[in-house]
């Protein structure tokens, strides 16, 4: 018994666990901390591109040689750069560089391929993608009708509207800006006058139609904003204007033009005397009266008309003028030696197309001098296919502003126009067959950035054409 107690007290001695002491033969734990259990020697790490030696090999980012080397391309408005090393240190990358842009028209090479401005392919939109400074050139779409009588077409706010003839009717019918027939139409029974041909202008929503052969009458047309036109006149001209015996006056190219805006009648009134019938904003009412002879115009000269403006040849020349209601010419000068003229409006004056020595010619000319404007158009020479110059050599001109073009038709040819670098290019043309004989009235007129041309044979055939991004 005193034997287990003495080994209970510690005496004699206690065998204690590892990880305690014997202390005065009681066993008590021992305040030491583990140690660490060592580890065999790290193997070589796979080099990073991380400026380390990262394989022990006593090379830094060895596998990638190109670090600090210049990469990119000074090329256009392109800058270099140097190659350095990726934020996850798995490969080199070109930093500081400016590299290739999308081509714009800024004179500068955007896309560093070498030359300036050569952008992507044109498209039709109003731009110049392709930085040649032309607008939508040959890109323009085509849409054509053709009708066997006469026709005539006019340009309205929100499209066209034509004049035909049909069998028994005078019909007025309406299209859109993208050349689609919108299927509204107004008609009335076709006069028992002879009628060889229409004449037709617009102003917002009047439209105006000139008719006949050897006398002639004026309809009068309303567009609504749905473009459903409604004929609410028709009014024969003055008896002046009748001719007895048919010389040709009456027939294209000496028919009288019509013009809405100002509204009135132009032309040969007999054989010798050019005269204007001014009438009302709001009605027909004038047309009545006798014509007011002009300023003398030599006889049976070609001549055309727009607006408040006339055009005619004058010997050798091309002579225009400013025509004001009464007959006389507030301004009136010779514009250069040519023949067979064409006017077209345009916001600062008329434009003129002309023929000279079996080429084709176009000026700008400002509204109040009738001179070529500084910087614009002054007698411009316009490529076209040989023009075959006869009698009744038609021409036609209009302005298309979104795109900055003339259109232009010359017999069965019709011609876009735009400048570059202060010279007429063609853009765009084709040629409509319109019978077996060339056309011997033409219309051209634009809107909405479409442009709508009529070439007409005589008392025959016409064919309409819409051009235009649509």
């Amino acid at each position: 018994m005193v034997l287990w107690l003495l080994a209970l007290s510690g005496c004699g001695g206690v065998t204690c666990p590892e990880t305690h002491a014997d202390v005065d033969g009681t066993c008590e734990k021992l305040n030491r901390a583990p140690q660490p259990i060592p580890k065999p020697d790290p193997l070589p790490n796979t080099e990073r591109c991380d400026g380390l030696d990262n394989d022990g090999d006593d090379e830094v980012d060895e596998d990638w040689p190109e670090l600090g080397e210049p990469c990119g391309t000074d090329v256009g408005e392109c800058e270099p750069g140097v190659y350095v090393c990726s934020a996850d240190g798995l490969e080199p990358i070109c930093s500081g560089a400016q590299g290739p842009a999308i081509e714009v028209c800024d004179g500068l090479d955007n896309d560093c391929d070498g030359t300036d401005d050569n952008g992507p392919a044109e498209v039709c939109d109003g731009e110049d993608n392709d930085c040649d400074g032309l607008v939508d050139e040959g890109v323009w779409s085509v849409k054509q009708r053709r009708f066997d009588e006469h026709a005539s077409v006019t340009a309205v706010d929100s499209g066209f509207v034509v004049a035909r003839m049909t069998a028994d009717e005078i019909r007025v019918e309406t299209y859109d800006v993208t050349g689609d027939a919108t299927r509204y139409q107004d008609d009335i029974t076709r006069p028992d006058t002879e009628i060889d041909f229409l004449e037709s202008d617009a102003s917002a929503n009047r439209v105006l139609v000139l008719f006949g052969g050897r006398q002639f009458q004026v309809l009068e047309a309303r567009v609504d904003s749905n473009q459903v036109p409604t004929i609410v006149d028709t009014r024969e001209l003055h008896n002046d204007w009748r001719q007895g015996i048919d010389f040709g006056v009456y027939e294209p190219p000496f028919q009288p033009r019509v013009s809405a805006a100002p509204p009135r009648v132009i032309g040969y009134r007999d054989l010798i005397t050019l005269a204007v019938s001014p009438f009302s904003d709001a009605s027909l009412d004038g047309l009545g009266l006798a014509p007011k002879p002009t300023d003398p115009l030599p006889v049976q000269a070609h001549f055309d008309a727009a607006g408040a403006f006339a055009a005619w040849e004058d010997g050798d020349n091309v002579r225009a003028g400013w025509l004001i209601d009464d007959g006389s010419f507030a301004v009136s000068i010779d514009v250069a030696r040519g023949e067979r003229p064409a006017l077209g409006l345009r916001s600062g004056g008329p434009g003129l197309a002309f023929l000279q020595d079996g080429r084709l010619f176009l000026s700008e000319l400002g509204g109040l001098s009738l001179q070529c404007t500084p910087g614009a158009f002054c007698k411009a020479s316009v490529e076209t296919d040989p023009i075959e110059r006869t009698f009744h050599t038609a021409l036609g001109l209009a302005y298309e502003a979104q795109s900055d073009s003339w259109v232009l038709a010359l017999d069965e040819q019709v011609l876009v126009v735009g400048r570059s670098q202060g010279r007429a290019v063609v853009k765009q043309s084709l040629t409509n067959s319109v019978g077996s004989a060339p056309p011997r009235r033409i219309d051209v007129v634009t809107s909405g950035g479409t442009a709508a041309i009529v070439q007409s044979a005589e008392r025959g055939a016409s064919v309409l054409t819409f051009m235009g991004c649509f």
